[in-house]
């Protein structure tokens, strides 16, 4: 047994290797994130500020542009619909709750929110009729009617202090 004390290090690795185990290799994990800022045509902020020649007909690259001047990219996800379907939102100072995906500005959005006169407001789609809520623009799941947007603040406490 006191043989092992001997064995060189390459010769661990290559039996290591040779018995198809592999090394655990932590993976990166996204960054739970709080920014606060409007949603915007990262395409149009490029154009506008750096002047790149877009094409003429294209979509909108919809992100996040930040009260520090940063930009994320939204990811289209079910929870995000909203923020890339409904303009009202596009006019709101937003705070977005996410992930941010390891190397990447890739936004995931979770939870968002809007400001208003420095108070925090819960934002959702309703049904009036029958009393169901949405995370998206659109009509009713029940009645089909068309659900509205809801601004509500928080809470008492959900007043952002000034800087």
């Amino acid at each position: 047994m006191h043989n092992l004390k001997r064995l060189s290090p390459f010769f661990i690795i290559l039996v290591f290797l040779i018995s198809g185990a592999t090394p655990t290799v932590e993976k990166q994990k996204p960054k739970e994130v709080e920014l606060r800022g409007k949603i915007v045509c990262l395409a149009e902020e490029m154009r506008t500020h750096y002047a790149v020649e877009l094409l003429k007909t294209r979509d909108h690259l919809y992100g996040v542009k930040t009260e520090d001047g940063g930009y994320y990219t939204l990811l289209p996800t079910s929870l995000a619909e909203a923020l890339f379907v409904d303009e009202q939102l596009h006019e709101k100072d937003l705070i977005l709750k996410g992930r941010v995906f390891p190397n990447t500005q890739l936004l995931e959005v979770i939870r968002f929110y809007s400001v208003k006169d420095g108070v925090i407001h819960e934002l959702y789609y309703y049904c009036d009729i029958c009393y169901i809520r949405a995370v998206a623009p659109g009509n009713c799941d029940c009645c089909q009617a068309p659900v509205v947007l809801i601004e509500k603040p928080l809470n008492v406490d959900s007043t952002i202090p000034s800087p």
